[in-house]
């Protein structure tokens, strides 16, 4: 009974499936609840984002500028061909470990995508239920994080199966021929390079930046919702942890910002789905 319970909970998709909705949700629900209910009758409660944010009381920072002449160094060839060669060794280890912990990497952003999904949706009910989404608009903002994290968990999905399990085993199996070290993770990279050929090397450089993306996408779509989240609350008396969590935040929540998103979401997909891959070769 307990071996098998321990068989489920240590289960990579259930962690990933079961186990990040459930810290989203627990993570929403402890966040949501520092705020206070707002009067349905207040005036300052209908109002929208932008108008809470141009009534925001920001500090006020002293600006010194400082200018530092530093003195010109030159570098040689020799130098920069050692920065070069050493790029290139350090490119070739870490696209080694992305294909021998492939699954791992998968399930940890399966996990914190499903987290965020979760986390976006509970806090704007939440929300709504305390009075603090009062109208559309901020509703069109809390929306926004959780659509971004389903298209990055499909998009996360596309990338993992891109790449041929064989090869996931073969990186895998060159890590346990001894106790791990650097010079055990340098030699299996050379020796899983030299099998696979530039072509393929290309193929996981890409797909390693699909993951790359997605990731960036999901962080930025969190950090869009705490803002908002910690701007409605900042109507509160008391809301001054609110408005500093609002200012910390504020630089992720432009529509520059959503542009870029978007913008990276599209690259992962034309990473994940061997789109760009094809463009070029």
């Amino acid at each position: 009974m307990l071996e098998a319970l321990g068989n489920v909970l240590g289960n990579a998709h259930f962690e990933a499936y079961v186990g990040g909705p459930l810290v989203g949700f627990i993570v929403a629900v402890i966040f949501s609840s520092l705020g206070k209910r707002l009067p349905p009758d207040s005036g300052i409660s209908r109002k929208s984002p932008k108008e809470i944010w141009d009534r925001l009381e920001r500090p006020t920072r002293d600006i010194h500028h400082h200018h530092y002449h530093a003195p010109q160094s030159s570098k040689s060839n020799g130098s920069s061909g050692e920065l070069l060669i050493f790029g290139g060794i350090f490119l070739l280890v870490v696209l080694f470990l992305f294909s021998a912990f492939l699954p791992q990497i998968a399930n940890l952003l399966s996990f914190f995508i499903l987290a965020v999904a979760m986390f976006s949706v509970t806090a704007s009910i939440l929300a709504v239920v305390t009075g603090q989404f009062t109208n559309q608009q901020w509703w069109l903002h809390a929306i926004f994080p959780s659509l971004v994290s389903i298209i990055c968990f499909w998009l996360t999905d596309m990338a993992y199966r891109a790449i041929n399990p064989t090869v996931v085993k073969y990186a895998h199996d060159l890590l346990d021929n001894g106790p791990l070290s650097l010079n055990l993770v340098l030699t299996g990279a050379f020796s899983f390079f030299k099998a696979l050929g530039n072509e393929y090397v290309s193929w996981l450089l890409f797909d390693m930046t699909a993951f790359l993306c997605i990731l960036i996408c999901s962080v930025i779509s969190l950090l869009q919702c705490v803002f908002y989240v910690s701007l409605s609350n900042t109507r509160n008396a008391d809301g001054r942890f609110w408005m500093r969590l609002a200012l910390i935040t504020e630089r992720f929540s432009t529509i520059g910002n959503t542009f870029f998103v978007i913008f990276f979401l599209g690259l992962g997909w034309a990473f994940s789905s061997g789109y760009l891959y094809k463009l070029i070769h």
